[in-house]
């Protein structure tokens, strides 16, 4: 699966429609989960995802049928994952909650026939008519693959975007015998954001600590405004579309640091690292976090399948004695050589976007 994100350009009446769809939808997934939660108490049982596509269809007068359906196939998940947690007795997993206006920022449409979404003058996004019916895109890139569904979402910096997840075929592998791009081993750290085993860094551009001068201004201005006012609302808009550059600013980082690394070597040996437990250390916790491994080494996974290479994940362990410049980097590629029998990590989860 593949997602392609473009910029959507609807006139006045189009984003109202949009926007009463946005809320209408909030609505109806409210009103689905009040009904799931009053069975679960009463019986202990869940209704089915048709049971409740069949109770709401009809319902929302600019919400469409498939968006319907996929609001019934959201909660239907949301469950499942609930069910999975409670089984493994996971802490601080609870049940599905009821969303507010400022957590909700996505229209989702299902499939309903291939390349069915553009339009062949290649500038128009093709909605059902309760949204418009032709949505101008620009499309900077044609979509590869088989389009499955289209989330239309609404940014923190007021832009209606279209991401297009796409089915696309798995890359083959290229063969050891075949390849002649060598292996290199990658170790990722805060000083430098990464250091490979041939004694190449890249520098940590830490874009969190460079804006939160200007964070800490907006969010005091925020704190300022009365809660419920317009002017809190704005103040609030105005934080988050400074969250969103951070956010672009560090993808942007890790897709162009990526892209070298996942062509011109075939196998990628990096540390497989608990990250969820490195955050505890409160010392360290913001700069882990403003590095975002886990985004990058994401990234790095998918480019290099897409190119027919592979990333190979490590133990930790015993890695980092030698941290003198890229000896960490050399011990990580020692430990992922072929005879280990380690093996490639499979295709990442698609990213979510960013909501206010």
């Amino acid at each position: 699966m593949r997602t392609y994100e473009y910029r959507l350009y609807p006139n006045k009446l189009q984003q109202q429609v949009l926007m009463q769809c946005l809320q209408e939808s909030r609505m109806l997934y409210n009103e689905m989960l009040a009904i799931v939660k009053q069975q679960y108490e009463e019986k202990g049982t869940f209704p089915g995802k048709y049971e409740l596509e069949k109770a709401f269809k009809g319902q929302g007068q600019h919400v469409p049928a498939t968006t319907v359906q996929m609001l019934a196939d959201r909660l239907s998940k949301s469950l499942k994952r609930f069910l999975a947690a409670k089984q493994q007795t996971l802490p601080g997993v609870g049940f599905p909650r009821f969303k507010k206006p400022h957590r909700w920022h996505s229209i989702q449409l299902r499939q309903y026939g291939k390349d069915a979404y553009l339009h062949e003058d290649k500038k128009h996004l093709i909605v059902p008519k309760k949204l418009g019916h032709f949505l101008k895109i620009n499309l900077h890139r044609r979509p590869e693959g088989t389009p499955k569904t289209v989330h239309l979402v609404l940014r923190a910096d007021r832009h209606w975007y279209a991401l297009i997840v796409c089915e696309t075929e798995p890359q083959r592998a290229h063969l050891p015998s075949a390849c002649t791009h060598p292996d290199i081993g990658l170790d990722v750290g805060l000083k430098s954001f990464l250091t490979d085993s041939e004694g190449k860094t890249v520098d940590n551009p830490r874009w969190y600590r460079r804006s939160q001068k200007t964070l800490r201004r907006k969010q005091r201005q925020l704190c300022r405004r009365k809660k419920g006012s317009h002017r809190r609302r704005k103040a609030a808009r105005n934080v988050a579309k400074t969250h969103l550059k951070i956010h672009r600013q560090r993808r942007d980082h890790h897709f162009k640091t990526a892209k070298p690394y996942a062509e011109s070597y075939q196998r990628i040996v990096v540390e497989d690292l608990q990250i969820s437990n490195m955050v505890k250390n409160h010392h360290l916790s913001k700069s882990i976090m403003d590095a975002s491994w886990s985004a990058f080494l994401a990234i790095l996974t998918a480019k290099a399948e897409s190119a027919g290479h592979e990333v190979i994940r490590v133990s930790p362990r015993l890695t980092t004695q030698k941290c003198h410049h890229c000896g960490a980097a050399k011990n990580i590629l020692k430990a992922g050589a072929r005879p280990s029998g380690t093996v490639s990590v499979g295709s990442p989860v698609e990213l979510r976007s960013l909501q206010l």
